[in-house]
């Protein structure tokens, strides 16, 4: 077990999504059913928050500048002065849906997946928004909440987890064309439900374990590695912060936790002998 800090004390009902952008020094994450993007300074001394128009499952960094942040209907990119610009929406109805986990792969392709606000199973979905497409590919359909999502660092290897299978998988990556394959399960979870996860620089595949209380890391060939433990159960994502990229921050929620101080929270931890890969962004 390891210990943790708190990095941020601001109560997210359903804090998710960091990431660290080199750029501005900033953490940023997104309390998705407060509708609503955070950002602390890894120095901790700045803060600050930007309101969404509706539930933000994720924002993403564009190579330009700002971000795109994944609302119900499809993505938007955030405007400097305040507003947003509609990208490509989700396609058919999307009524009972939202966005969950997006991320950008390595040659700046967004990836963003699905999921019912009520969980029905086989609803959801995980697409990819092409730079400069006119609409989104489906990718993955049948699945039930699209989750963690990321990349080997030769990219040559694509992680997905569709939470209710337990299951982190991976497939061969194609970075030219942006398509997976051959898909096999990297591994399997039974105490708490895969969430959100990163990869580090060596290949280390970590994975923020709902109702586990606890972010894993895995070897590249599945192997259990290390166990992160944390003082609440909802566990949500994690990503690797600083300018060494030597801190893994983790987001957590205190949706049905009234009574519990530690829940919604975001943390830090310092794994010593491991750091993280810079944020891939969106070059749309």
């Amino acid at each position: 077990m390891s210990d943790v800090e708190v990095f941020d004390s601001r109560r997210c009902e359903l804090g998710e999504g960091p990431l660290y952008a080199h750029r501005d020094g900033r953490v940023w994450w997104v309390d998705i059913l407060r509708s609503r993007v955070l950002w602390r300074s890894v120095e901790g001394d700045e803060s600050g928050e930007v309101s969404t128009s509706a539930h933000v499952g994720a924002a993403v960094p564009v190579c330009g500048g700002g971000f795109v942040a994944c609302l119900p209907e499809g993505p938007v990119r955030l405007l400097p002065g305040g507003g947003e610009q509609r990208l490509p929406g989700f396609p058919g109805d999307t009524d009972g849906l939202r966005a969950n986990d997006a991320k950008a792969d390595p040659a700046g392709r967004l990836w963003l997946g699905t999921m019912a606000y009520d969980e029905r199973p086989g609803a959801a979905a995980l697409y990819r928004l092409d730079p400069g497409a006119d609409a989104l590919t489906t990718v993955f359909t049948g699945l039930t909440i699209s989750n963690g999502l990321g990349w080997s660092p030769d990219g040559t290897t694509m992680y997905h987890i569709d939470t209710p299978t337990g299951r982190v998988d991976a497939y061969d990556y194609d970075l030219g064309s942006g398509e997976p394959s051959a898909r096999r399960t990297l591994a399997r979870i039974d105490e708490g439900h895969p969430d959100g996860m990163c990869v580090d620089a060596e290949g280390g595949v970590w994975v923020a374990l709902w109702a586990g209380g606890a972010v894993r890391r895995y070897s590249p060939d599945g192997r259990l590695d290390r166990v992160v433990a944390l003082p609440t159960p909802l566990v949500t994502s994690c990503a690797f912060a600083g300018p060494r990229l030597d801190t893994l921050v983790i987001t957590t929620a205190s949706v049905g936790r009234p009574d519990d101080p530690h829940a919604g929270l975001v943390y830090a931890h310092q794994p010593a002998d491991v750091a993280g890969r810079p944020a891939d962004c969106f070059r749309g």
